[in-house]
């Protein structure tokens, strides 16, 4: 029996044919119905599913109780018993307050290597030793299943080839979205279809910060009640420049487009440093700041991608989108977009992205398949309105504009910055022109503009 075979969750009632031949003391015996007998249904026994599971932290943790409180429901629905027989942890003596029986730790590695179970489930996060983890499980013919976009960013290619050469599956799709079912949608609605773009907010924490702002807290207060929810880790610093948007955006990429996560080009603008200051400008012109991850199908098969603070109006659904929520539309041309959203950080979150990876019996198609259309990923050199602000004068940040070949629509003060709304440009005039007030050091900022036509807003 294959590792798969092994994970397959059948029906509690499940008919199978040739029927069995008639048992005498149960048999029912129909008037009428001459030599047809009916047997009663037996019930299929609970198949027992071993997992080892790799980190016991706030993802890990949340899993944990997540399949102890949930046991009754997943044995009656998928009639399956799950059960943890291996944890890897840093320190084996740290009372984690968990519904496990502490003799399953291990801070072994080769240890849990070695350990055999149905299923391997990474939570360790980060890129070791996350991969050696992966790897051996894969090679080994087990299921793997990940929350861990870092790994999957860079080594998704590779993983996924070593799951179909030993008949095994991988599973990620709660590496990106949390609670929002991202990939499951792209893998599963779409299709061989590719979809004109994906746009969206993929990073809860970042997201969490910019709405305290936006209710008057500061930078430092808002980190603290992300960490006290158990939202952000000490060092956020990925989630605020960007650099885990652009990890989750390069495995769409890979699931819509069939672009290796390798392979997409993402430019990356980061939130900080000055993250309160482009929330107080968004604000001032009527809008909301989002941290926005977008990848766009061009012609001639090409696909651009960015990560970058945006500017949209208070109307906007990712405006609407608060807190720690992540939202994500994907254009098929439809009517309207086809919309997903939901929590997308903390421990229950992800633990239920992880419990559904867990219950699903087939091998997710990651891939696209020999016949679909092919895409290759492109730099960006589209033009968009931006928001540049700078400590500086009105006309001297307009001069600035000018020389590098960036047309401005409206300029305005707040406090001792300079508010510049410009007309379409491309990225590389604007990137010259922050190197040169970054040289001058007045402090600039910059976010992509999608509010409403600067003739519209008020002065």
């Amino acid at each position: 029996m294959t590792p798969q075979q092994q994970l397959d969750v059948g029906s509690s009632n499940e008919l199978r044919f040739p029927l069995p031949a008639p048992a005498s003391s149960h048999a029912q015996h129909l008037p009428g119905l001459a030599g047809l007998t009916l047997e009663p249904l037996v019930t299929s026994p609970r198949r027992t599913i071993r997992i080892a599971l790799a980190g016991c932290g706030v993802v890990g943790g949340g899993l944990v109780r997540l399949l102890h409180e949930s046991a009754s429901a997943i044995s009656s629905r998928f009639g399956v018993r799950f059960v943890i027989t291996r944890v890897l942890v840093r320190d084996t003596t740290r009372d984690r307050k968990l519904p496990i029986d502490s003799r399953l730790f291990t801070n072994d590695l080769d240890t849990f290597l070695a350990h055999d179970a149905d299923v391997v489930i990474e939570a360790v996060g980060g890129d070791e030793p996350a991969r050696t983890i992966a790897l051996s499980a894969l090679r080994r013919g087990r299921k793997l299943i990940t929350a861990n976009k870092e790994l999957i960013a860079t080594h998704g290619e590779i993983l996924d080839n070593l799951a179909s050469a030993n008949h095994t599956a991988l599973d990620f799709g709660a590496a990106v979205g949390g609670s929002a079912p991202v990939i499951s949608t792209l893998r599963d609605l779409i299709g061989a279809s590719a979809p004109r773009s994906i746009k969206g907010i993929l990073n809860g924490t970042s997201n969490f910060v910019i709405s305290c702002l936006e209710k008057g807290e500061s930078l430092e207060t808002a980190l603290a009640a992300a960490r006290d929810r158990g939202l952000a880790e000490l060092d956020c610093e990925r989630d605020l420049d960007g650099r885990d948007a652009a990890a989750k955006l390069s495995i769409i990429g890979w699931i819509a487009f069939g672009i290796t996560p390798s392979a997409l080009l993402v430019r990356r603008t980061s939130l900080l440093p000055a993250l309160e200051q482009l929330v107080r400008c968004s604000q001032s012109v009527g809008g909301r700041l989002r941290l926005i991850a977008e990848c766009t199908r061009l012609e001639d098969n090409r696909v651009v991608a960015t990560v970058e603070p945006t500017i949209v109006p208070e109307s906007n659904s990712f405006a609407r989108t608060t807190f720690e929520d992540n939202r994500v539309e994907v254009d098929l041309g439809w009517s309207s977009p086809l919309s997903v959203s939901g929590p997308g950080a903390g421990a229950g979150p992800t633990a239920a992205a992880l419990l559904s990876d867990l219950v699903r019996t087939s091998p997710p198609p990651n891939d696209r398949g020999e016949g679909a259309t092919r895409f290759e990923s492109a730099s960006d050199t589209r033009d968009h309105r931006w928001l540049i602000a700078a400590r500086v004068g009105s006309e001297t940040l307009t001069h600035a504009a000018a020389n590098a070949h960036i047309a401005s629509a409206q300029a305005r003060n707040l406090g001792d910055y300079t508010l510049l709304i410009t007309h379409p440009a491309k990225w590389q005039r604007v990137q010259r022109l922050l190197n040169q007030l970054e040289a001058a050091n007045t402090s600039p900022c910059v976010a992509r503009y999608e509010c409403v036509d600067v003739s519209e807003v008020a002065q």
